[in-house]
């Protein structure tokens, strides 16, 4: 199975890999909010674009890294 990007865009943003996106959604209500949250598979290139500023954080190797996992969330978290 291929890790796929989702973008989240309710209350809280969150960008999440996972294998489904039935697991991102669940994913999503464990770490980051429990409400419902408007959801969209992206491109890689678009998860790309969204996580490259973040880099000073965290490494290349987390985005491409094989785990379930959020990779952005809202600040005001």
């Amino acid at each position: 199975m291929t890790l796929k990007f989702y973008e989240f865009t309710g209350e809280y943003y969150a960008l999440i890999k996972a294998y489904s996106k039935e697991e991102a959604i669940a994913y999503y209500k464990e770490y980051v909010c429990d409400i419902d949250s408007p959801v969209t598979q992206v491109s890689m290139q678009h998860a790309w674009g969204q996580f490259k500023p973040s880099l000073g954080e965290v490494t290349v190797e987390d985005f491409v890294e094989n785990t379930v996992e959020v990779l952005l969330a809202d600040p005001d978290l």
